[in-house]
């Protein structure tokens, strides 16, 4: 599966594709909404890894532009807002998924095969 993971922590971003590689996916990784949507324009992908709060295009201005470049992405957003009020608003911007940071390498390869093996969007 080729992936795009984004977040405006390079950090973040290492670690993701790190994990997401050993578990034998093709990913690539960004550290802005505007780095996002050019490697879209050039490379699909099947899923998009992407977190809520970015400076510049944050992750649901990313989902709602990403998904005009590319119909039925699918996507995981991550977010470090605990609240479930937070969790039920990024839900209701179109991802497939929230995870809570911080997460377990075996929580983000558990969330991205569960994502990866629902039916593909329409949006």
């Amino acid at each position: 599966m080729r992936i795009l993971v984004v977040d405006d922590e390079p950090p973040i971003v290492q670690l993701c594709v790190k994990i997401l590689v050993r578990a034998g996916h093709e990913v690539d990784g960004v550290t802005s909404g505007e780095d996002a949507l050019a490697r879209l324009t050039s490379a699909p992908v099947d899923l998009l890894v992407v977190d809520y709060n970015m400076p510049g295009l944050n992750g649901v201005e990313v989902i709602r532009r990403a998904r005009t470049l590319q119909a039925g992405l699918k996507v995981v957003m991550i977010t470090a807002h605990r609240t479930r009020e937070a969790a039920e608003e990024a839900l209701g911007h179109g991802p497939n998924w929230v995870l809570m940071k911080p997460f377990t390498p075996n929580e983000l390869v558990q969330t991205v095969d569960a994502t990866s093996s629902q039916p593909r969007d329409r949006t």
